[in-house]
């Protein structure tokens, strides 16, 4: 007899999150090839005579992406409508970056974190602006901000807007006091000409969280696999991939504003 020796049989690896078992919504998905999840999706800055177009969240398109590819489907995006984030049955997912709905936790999965380099919110304001407390101040941040949770315990009032490009368009018109954003990106706008009335508080904002799904119904196994799927495609690089998306991407529309594209 071997002391200290593991029967094979006892143990096994851990299931790959495409090895999972399936629960119906799921499986309603595979039986149709095809994984429908609803995005954000708004135009992108313009000439003022050109068609809108509205494009999906480089946040929610990669992460919706990723679970097709753990499921072996393809993936259909849609535009979450307007009358609620939930309230379009046609859907399998739903991804609206950390925005948090009034729904059971059976019926969402989620990172709980978001990539070190990127977890640091702040907060831009007029370079001569008195200083004062964020209590009652009107501040400017995009629909599903991981910072959104923070500023309103801390007394804010919260102007939202459709994508990061249109809310720092809006706090540049004079719609509010503070812009919420990531620090890293606030601090390369801060060094563009348009943006040299302006200047970062010294504040940080502690992010509620990164990204949620949302499930139509509560379906335990599936929403584990989705579970398992987000800490795998976190550990694997694909959620600092994905912010760094988000990131360039309000900086190139920062600069076509600049040019004198039209943010609609």
């Amino acid at each position: 007899m071997v002391v200290g020796a593991v029967s094979l049989g006892a143990w096994q690896w851990p299931l790959a999150p495409g090895e999972m078992p399936r629960g119906p919504l799921l499986q309603a998905a595979e039986q149709r090839q095809v994984l429908r999840v609803g995005v954000r999706s708004y135009p992108r800055p313009s000439l003022g005579q050109e068609a809108l177009v509205a494009e999906p969240d480089e946040l929610d398109s990669q992460l919706a992406e990723a679970l097709g590819a753990y499921l072996g489907l393809k993936v259909q995006l849609q535009a979450l409508p307007q009358s609620g984030p939930l309230s379009d049955d046609h859907v399998d997912l739903v991804i609206a970056g950390s925005l948090k709905l009034p729904v059971e936790a059976d019926r969402v999965a989620s990172l709980r974190d978001l990539p070190v380099q990127y977890r640091a919110g702040a907060l831009i304001g007029l370079r001569n602006a008195p200083a004062r407390p964020v209590r009652g101040q009107s501040v400017c941040l995009a629909m599903g901000s991981p910072w959104a949770q923070t500023l309103q315990q801390q007394g804010a009032e919260l102007r939202t807007y459709v994508s990061s490009i249109r809310a720092a368009v809006a706090f540049m018109a004079g719609e509010c006091n503070l812009l919420a954003e990531e620090r890293n990106s606030l601090q390369a706008l801060a060094q563009a000409p348009d943006w040299r009335f302006y200047a970062l508080l010294p504040q940080t904002l502690k992010a509620s969280s990164d990204l949620r799904v949302y499930l139509p119904v509560v379906d335990k196994q599936s929403r584990a696999l989705i579970n398992a799927a987000l800490r795998d495609w976190q550990a694997r690089g694909g959620q600092t991939r994905a912010w760094e998306l988000r990131s360039n991407a309000l900086l190139v529309d920062s600069l076509k504003i600049g040019d004198g594209l039209v943010c609609h």
